[in-house]
């Protein structure tokens, strides 16, 4: 993953939790015991704390070594964070594999793999949850989300959108087009738009998604590939 990537990352889930205004943190990272520890892996708990960290696990096993931490911001220090976390880990360890997860909130945000301490090569990954990454990417545009649901067909949107109407239809088919990039396998998208009076949902196929993000769909044919149902209101 390029560098601009992850800052860009970065911003969104930093404007998610912003505008959402989500300051609750659970307790424990989720997947890990908070059991007791032995004295090489409270050390190097203890140096990732120093180093920022407010709660951190080590899983060692074999050729595999894992570290996972909750950060207590999210800005563009976490990837350095993450290089030394994985240096120390693979100094402590020498696992063969060693791979760093960074956690905000409770959320999975990003981890760094490293390959036999090869630093230079390693592989940084967005690991957050589906559902998650598309509320955080949709701080894009003018939206406020209430809710993402995600099945094996469908993914469903609802949300608030504060923008004029100017820009709606433009908004609308990028919304979409972000919604199938972070839920790939769905094959439908639906956005459902609160109001006053009512709700209006739009939705549209993944594979007409794809065709008008390649410019493969006409003006003339765009209407009929949109589906519009409504409650409520007239």
């Amino acid at each position: 993953m390029k560098g601009w990537a992850v800052l860009l990352i970065l911003l969104l889930v930093g404007g998610y939790f912003y505008i959402s205004g989500e300051v609750e943190v659970p307790e424990g990272i989720p997947g890990l015991d908070n059991g007791g520890s032995s004295g090489g892996v409270s050390s190097l708990q203890d140096e990732v704390k120093v180093l920022g960290a407010t709660e951190v696990e080590v899983s060692h096993s074999g050729d595999d070594a894992l570290v996972r931490m909750s950060i207590p911001a999210v800005d563009d220090n976490l990837t350095g964070m993450l290089y030394d976390v994985a240096e120390m880990a693979y100094s402590s360890s020498h696992a063969k594999r060693v791979r760093v997860e960074a956690y905000y909130l409770g959320e999975p945000l990003l981890a760094l793999t490293v390959m036999n301490g090869n630093l230079e090569n390693a592989e940084l990954e967005d690991i957050r949850r589906p559902e998650f990454r598309i509320e955080s990417d949709l701080t894009l545009f003018d939206a406020r989300v209430q809710s993402v649901e995600l099945t094996n067909e469908t993914a469903s949107v609802t949300l608030e959108y504060l923008a004029d109407g100017e820009g709606f239809w433009k908004d609308y088919f990028a919304m979409a087009f972000v919604v199938l990039e972070d839920a790939p396998w769905v094959k439908t998208v639906s956005i459902t738009y609160l109001a006053d009076n009512g709700t209006v949902t739009l939705s549209m196929s993944s594979a007409d998604i794809i065709r008008l993000q390649n410019g493969e769909v006409t003006p003339e044919e765009l209407p009929g590939l949109v589906t519009v149902s409504k409650t409520g209101g007239r």
